[in-house]
């Protein structure tokens, strides 16, 4: 039976022990909380992280390579994200899973399966590449796993789901915008929820311009007055 303690986690918190303990995990939920971004930077160990977004378009040369010309005029196969984070025992960051069409689902299937299930030759030296022993996937999409397909959800088995901003995430905003944040980006907002992305495009626009108002109007065009007024009080607390 769960402890208290346990029962009391964050969704980050469950997250960050799925990745420290497996090396394939799904992180689904609400958009705009920092999945990516935890994918990307959460306890890389030294290791690099590549990432691979799905598309409706993408090809198998998204995800194992394909042939391209060098200077020189002759043709060699280049790989893909995919094959390098296999041969790095890299981290892979699936971002989007969900949107992967169905012409590519195979070769995704083999390329995030476990290390002993998986290999690729090389179609140039017949080379046969297999996962190094410390590659792993982060897989992320908006919505629930049951949206994909079944053979991906048996790669896929440890599944966390995650619906609040990271800390982290809300630690590498401005102090006069971390407040409000906090606030638009809590589940608990529901229809009026913003995403950690429009924050960031705000403050992007407002560095920019040097106009708060015109900004968060822009941005936020139907909560835009009670954020601004929240972000001009924080940002004199602040004193910037």
């Amino acid at each position: 039976m769960p402890t208290k303690a346990t029962q009391q986690l964050t969704d980050w918190q469950r997250a960050e022990f799925a990745t420290e303990h497996s090396n394939r995990v799904l992180l689904y939920g609400l958009p705009g909380t920092g999945k990516t971004y935890f994918g990307l930077n959460h306890s890389l160990k030294g290791k690099n992280a590549y990432r691979l977004i799905c598309t409706e378009e993408m090809t198998d040369a998204d995800l194992i390579g394909c042939y391209k010309q060098n200077a020189q005029g002759t043709w060699s196969f280049a790989e893909g994200v995919g094959i390098k984070a296999w041969r790095e025992g890299a981290r892979l960051v699936v971002d989007e899973i969900n949107r992967m069409n169905g012409d590519v689902e195979s070769r995704m299937m083999a390329l995030i399966d476990s290390v002993a299930s998986s290999s690729w030759q090389h179609p140039d030296t017949g080379e046969v590449v297999k996962p190094h022993k410390d590659f792993s996937v982060i897989a992320t999409m908006n919505g629930e796993p049951e949206d994909l397909a079944p053979a991906i959800l048996d790669r896929l088995v440890v599944r966390v789901a995650v619906n609040e901003p990271h800390p982290a995430a809300l630690e590498s905003l401005p102090d006069y915008l971390r407040g409000v944040a906090a606030k638009w980006t809590n589940p608990d907002m529901g229809s009026e929820r913003k995403s950690l992305r429009a924050f960031v495009d705000f403050e992007r626009m407002y560095r920019a311009s040097n106009n708060l108002e015109l900004s968060a109007q822009v941005v936020f065009p139907d909560t835009w007055q009670q954020m601004a007024d929240v972000m001009l009080v924080d940002k004199t607390k602040a004193g910037s």
